[in-house]
């Protein structure tokens, strides 16, 4: 069946979120984003069939560094003046980690992968890039074998080498390295896994010398001796760019028309947004950019959202600043360390403050035009290009750049000279809270590299957490505090370190017991039950009275003398505790605020606590249903405000 824009959507297993294939002009050696160039038109034109979902971007310097560097540590050449004055694409392909397949010269020359109990990269090779790399350097290079020509025909055809047939083999070889087949003619006939070792390969040992990768044919045919730039790719692609350029202003006209609410762009730092806010500043006289400071952001994201800053307001453009300060770091002594099972950190640092930032400026409502690309996720690929936002009810979001690939807003922001974050120069790719519990190992090990001193306040956390919870050093090392309850995936990583880590972590600064008597429930908590303070919140269960040392909330009795909560029913005895964690642990983040419909919660600035107004109150406990101290649900997957 066919989805949006003809992409092809599988109606069983995974889903493919869009194309999987990229055009390349032979002439031009520019991958082109519809199947004609505008400098030559269909002639000399072909498909390359990548691995899905296909979101194909450019290699930055510090990129193609990494790949030079990847493969010259295993393969022992430089592959520098093979990539250079070459336009190389990144496609990243599902992996334990990382890995991203390299494009250039309209073939897919290999693949980069990222080992996670090694922390390092590894080099895969296509067969393509195997021929080029013999090509170039013969028997210069590391990790290759010969084999006689009785072999050659079986291996073609789906034999594994075994060492009998092997004539020669270079002496760096170790078991289950990646090595390159090549016949007593100079012809690569494939790209294997060493089973065993040099030793092994030459003495003609029993067993599989070489396990063939089934895999490793690549697509595409290799484009010879032309170089290309950034400038030719959008000479060759202008007609189809602006094509989609002008079908997403359109989109952005005929929303705002319909709903016909003051217009917004949520602004990160990103790439997506930057395209989104370019065609903004096209299609509309005046409107608002909204930032989402979460107190955790990369200094490279705050001097690029100040720099735009700069430069669009004395055109009118209206910027406001949703500023979560410190939140976070107030918050982790509270929740512990984020992770991708446990995303309290979006909503203190990012759904309080924006909610509280569009309630203030725009109470009627907004339409706010995100950068969210379908290729992104499933969740978004499911979300469509217009909704209403659960979280914020005044806010309608849209994605003019939803069909986009990555490769499609690059070339945006280029033929536009848009001003884009420094951070994709350094290979971080992923632009956003620089402690992200989302990041790959691979981008912790670059932050490490590229930011050491986020890394080094991000660790000291950690390591805070670590020997509070008495973990081994390996939780921080393989970042297995990226998950509350880990799976099967790094239970399995745990098991190959030989480390123990508890399937879950839990961590409650406020413990509790309820106990049943007599038909009443009695919690008794870890601390004291402070009447003052419950007071300001207590509304939220019911109609509150107060005498000597008992505050009755609803049906629930607050004893200040004895220490306890005394509670009706099972259900009111755990609202209680949730009532003392609310009224104790209330980080201000803000997301009941505008939850509650009859206004009723203000946070106190001074304390950054809620206070609830008696008068106001109607005791729905729609409040209870968002705070993060009672239920982390999270916000969906990669969702934008």
């Amino acid at each position: 069946m066919k989805g949006e824009c003809g992409e092809r959507v599988r109606k069983k297993g995974p889903v493919i979120l869009g194309r999987f294939w990229i055009h390349w002009c032979e002439k031009c050696n520019v991958p082109l984003i519809s199947d004609k160039c505008d400098i030559h038109g269909k002639k000399g034109v072909f498909k390359i069939t990548l691995t899905p979902p296909g979101d194909v971007r450019f290699a930055f310097k510090r990129d193609i560094e990494l790949i030079v560097e990847v493969f010259k540590k295993h393969y022992g050449v430089d592959i520098s003046k093979i990539l250079e004055g070459k336009v190389v694409l990144l496609n990243k392909i599902p992996s334990e980690d990382d890995a991203y397949e390299i494009i250039f010269d309209g073939f897919i020359f290999g693949n980069i992968i990222f080992d996670p109990i090694k922390l390092e990269w590894r080099p895969s090779l296509k067969i393509e890039g195997a021929k080029l790399l013999w090509e170039k350097f013969g028997k210069k290079l590391k990790k290759w074998v010969i084999i006689d020509k009785g072999a050659v025909e079986p291996v073609k055809k789906g034999a594994n080498v075994l060492p009998v047939g092997i004539l020669e083999a270079e002496e760096s070889i170790k078991r289950n390295e990646e090595v390159i087949v090549v016949s007593e003619d100079g012809e690569v006939v494939g790209v294997g896994i060493a089973k065993k070792d040099y030793a092994g390969l030459v003495s003609k040992e029993r067993g599989t010398g070489i396990k063939m990768k089934r895999k490793a044919w690549g697509s595409g045919k290799r484009v010879k001796d032309r170089k290309a730039s950034i400038e030719d790719v959008i000479r060759a692609n202008r007609t189809a760019l602006e094509e989609k350029v002008e079908e997403a202003k359109e989109f952005m006209r005929k929303t705002q028309e319909k709903y016909n609410l003051p217009i917004a762009v949520a602004y990160s730092g990103g790439k997506d947004s930057l395209a989104v806010l370019g065609l903004a500043l096209e299609t509309f006289e005046r409107f608002t950019v909204f930032f989402n400071n979460t107190g955790i952001e990369f200094p490279e994201t705050l001097e690029n959202v100040e720099e735009i800053r700069r430069e669009l307001e004395p055109k009118g453009i209206n910027f406001v600043i949703a500023d979560a300060k410190d939140a976070f770091w107030r918050a982790i002594n509270v929740f512990s360390p984020p992770g991708m099972d446990y995303r309290w950190c979006c909503k203190v640092t990012k759904l309080g403050p924006i909610t509280l930032a569009i309630d203030k400026h725009f109470p009627q409502g907004v339409l706010m035009f995100v950068g969210q690309r379908k290729f992104e996720s499933f969740k978004r690929y499911k979300q469509g290009r217009v909704w209403r936002n659960i979280w914020v009810p005044n806010e309608i979001g849209a994605a003019p750049i939803f069909h986009w690939t990555a490769l499609e807003v690059w070339l945006y922001i280029f033929s536009r000279k848009l001003k884009y974050n420094k951070l994709y120069e350094r290979g971080i790719d992923r632009i956003g809270c620089f402690l992200c519990p989302s990041q790959s190992l691979a981008e912790i090990e670059r932050l490490k590299k590229e930011k050491p001193e986020l890394w080094e306040k991000w660790y000291t956390e950690l390591e805070k957490w670590r020997k509070r919870l008495n973990l081994p050093e390996e939780w921080i090392k393989y970042g297995f505090w990226r998950w509350r309850r880990i799976g099967k995936r790094e239970k399995v990583i745990a098991r190959e370190l030989g480390i123990y880590i508890p399937e879950e972590r839990g961590w409650n600064a406020i413990k509790y017991t309820i106990e049943e008597k007599n038909g009443e429930f009695k919690v008794k908590i870890s601390t004291k039950v402070n009447l003052k303070r419950i007071k300001e919140v207590a509304p939220i269960l019911g109609p509150v009275e107060e005498e000597k040392s008992v505050l009755r909330a609803g049906d629930v009795i607050f004893d200040a003398d004895r220490n306890l909560i005394l509670a009706p029913t099972l259900d009111e005895a755990y609202l209680s505790y949730f009532l003392i964690r609310r009224a104790y642990e209330c980080v201000g983040c803000g997301v009941c605020v505008t939850k509650c419909p009859k206004r009723a919660i203000e946070i106190d600035e001074k304390r950054k606590k809620i206070i609830v107004n008696p008068e106001k109150c109607i005791h729905c406990r729609e409040c209870m249903e968002v705070c993060p101290l009672v239920v982390i649900k999270g916000i969906e997957e990669g969702s934008q405000l």
